[in-house]
């Protein structure tokens, strides 16, 4: 299972050259025009290279080191494909993957500016409803982490429940219920304590609720 929630920034000027970077069988996955069908092609391709000479739909168990090394190739090759088409603005790349073992999530943007769309997860040992009315909580009776949720907001009244996951980080649940927080360390990177990111640019596109930089403002495609 593929998800997208975000946009690959003037993803018309781009996609043919990402196209042509994808073999005839996974170029006639895509049913529609849209950047994340076409993102996921392209993870497709890159895993496959990853895993050959074993088959996409073997039945065989894809390690989530490997899972993570395509998700971190698969945001590299659409920055390069940027800056091939000379494109500056930010995309936003929150991706996740699931196989149905492991599941590979991100909270990306182009930028070391701004902030990425909003991330939060939520972990422990049951989840219920506590009270009428649809208020559910996540419970913790023991260091066990038998549930963890992975979400654009959080989906319940009880805030503390949920951790926001920072910009630029990839969030790991392997088939033993263990999270890893994983930075992505590329040329958007920055140090959460280096520096405050703007949020007005995910936030215009809805993705994010502003917050007030403590800095000056910055340009979208300024680059560190």
């Amino acid at each position: 299972m593929w998800m997208h929630n975000g946009g690959i920034e003037s993803f018309d000027v781009l996609k043919r050259s990402l196209q042509a970077l994808l073999p005839d069988d996974i170029f006639s996955i895509p049913q529609g025009n849209t950047d994340s069908e076409w993102a996921f092609a392209l993870f497709l391709s890159i895993l496959s290279n990853h895993i050959h000479p074993k088959p996409l739909l073997s039945p065989d168990p894809i390690p989530h080191l490997v899972l993570r090394r395509a998700m971190l190739d698969t945001i590299q090759t659409l920055n390069s494909l940027a800056k091939k088409h000379g494109i500056t603005d930010p995309s936003l790349l929150n991706f996740c993957i699931a196989d149905g073992q492991t599941v590979v999530a991100t909270r990306y943007v182009s930028s070391s500016t701004q902030e990425a769309a909003s991330l939060y997860y939520s972990s422990g040992t049951s989840f219920g409803e506590y009270a009428p009315g649809g208020h559910y909580r996540m419970s913790k009776s023991d260091k066990r982490e038998n549930i963890i949720m992975i979400a654009s907001e959080p989906l319940t009244f009880e805030k503390a429940d949920w951790m926001e996951i920072p910009t630029n980080t990839m969030v790991v649940i392997t088939p033993k219920m263990n999270l890893l927080q994983i930075p992505i360390v590329d040329e958007f990177y920055v140090p959460n304590l280096a520096r405050s990111r703007a949020s007005e640019f995910a936030a215009t596109k809805g993705l994010l609720s502003l917050k007030t930089p403590t800095g000056p403002p910055k340009q979208y495609g300024e680059v560190a």
